[in-house]
Parts: structure tokens; sequence; C-alpha cells
């Protein structure tokens, strides 16, 4: 009977955030797909009672729906892909660092997080546009100006730059986990640097390396 009582009390603790779960988005997901079979008119909009499969059809046979989902894809993936290869060595040098300077660069590694989007745009468009910092400085050199905004390269910066936190994060959580002394226990075995990196630390830190992936890329 006690485990019934605490089972009970744990479905009712949880109702109020299930209850917010379920209006704020199971709710809002099942009107949108309802919404997706009726019939649209641009000028009465949508026409309630009537029924089609018009905009799947149009989904499936168009090929420009095909173009921006290839597109996301590959950018997502490189997205994640750069993440991970700086971010992991980042989290590593992070766990490494001492009281003062960890503090330090964790809060600058969580500044993009901090700083409104608007703002974060409007830096971007100062280093990459045409009159921007960037190619102010290869005009200094004797080059000609590259156009940087409003390209892949652009999107894929900008990016990395806000989704950096949430792959560092992860990983310097199981960091935190991690045994230094089996890292020791295995250079003095005559192991090297990269091969403690590659087969006692990479393993444990995987999880987090997932966990940031899924982040980054979703």
């Amino acid at each position: 009977m006690s485990v019934l009582r605490d089972t009970g009390r744990g479905y009712l603790l949880s109702a109020p955030a299930l209850a917010l779960f379920f209006g704020l988005l199971v709710l809002p997901l099942l009107l949108t797909l309802v919404l997706s079979f009726n019939v649209f008119d641009y000028e009465v909009g949508v026409k309630g009672g009537e029924w089609t499969l018009a905009q799947y059809a149009n989904l499936l046979t168009d090929s420009y729906f095909y173009e921006i989902f290839l597109r996301t894809f590959w950018i997502s993936a490189l997205v994640t892909l750069l993440c991970v290869v700086i971010g992991v060595p980042e989290a590593y040098i992070l766990s490494r660092m001492g009281t003062p300077w960890r503090s330090i660069f964790l809060i600058l590694i969580l500044t993009p997080l901090l700083i409104s989007v608007v703002v974060r745009a409007f830096g971007w468009s100062l280093l990459l546009g045409a009159d921007g910092l960037i190619n102010q400085a290869i005009q200094a050199l004797g080059g000609r100006p590259i156009k940087m905004l409003y390209t892949p390269f652009a999107v894929i910066l900008a990016l990395v730059h806000v989704m950096l936190p949430f792959m560092i994060i992860p990983v310097w959580t199981s960091l935190q986990k991690l045994d230094a002394s089996a890292e020791q226990a295995a250079l003095s075995l005559g192991a090297t640097q990269a091969q403690v990196m590659r087969m006692v630390v990479l393993p444990q830190v995987m999880p987090g390396v997932l966990s940031g992936t899924l982040i980054v890329f979703g």
C-alpha cells in the first residue's frame, strides 16, 4: 500500500508539469497536424471541415523542399562536427584549469547565450559585411573584398559560435566524473598522452559528446 501511495503522490506532484507539457507542446502539435490536412485558401485562410492531402503531395513532389531539407541536413551535420572537434578539447582544457581561470573561461564560453540575437547578428554583420572589419583587413593587405555575409559560411560560423556551449557543457560535465587516477595509471604503464586520450578519456566522455550532438544537431 505504501508503494502505491508513493506512486500516486509522485503522479500528483508531476501533474502540473505534465499539464504544462501537454498544453504547451502536445496540444499545439496535434492542432498543427490537424490543420495540415485542412484546405487552405490565400484569401479566406483555413477552410474548416474541408480536408485534403495536397500539402503533403506538394511536400513529396516539389524539388524545392528536397533542396531545403538537404541544405539543412548538411549544415546541421557540419556544425555538429565542428562543435565536436572544437568543443571536446576545449572542455578537456577547461576541466584541467585552476579555480580562478576556470570560472573566467566558463563565463566566456557561455557569453554567446547571454547576448541578444539582435546584438549577435549585428556583430556578425560588422565583421563579415562588405565593409566589415575582415574585408577592411583584406583590402589593407592588398586583396579584394570577399562576399561572406548571407552565405553558408556565415551561417555555419554563426551557428558554431552560438551552439558551441551546448557541446562544451555536457562534455565538461562528463569530464568532472572522470577519475584522474585512471589517466595517471595509463601513463605509468607506458601509454602515450594520445593513447590515454583515445583509450581512457574519450570512451568515458562519449555520453557527454552524444548529449551535445543531439542538442546541437537538433
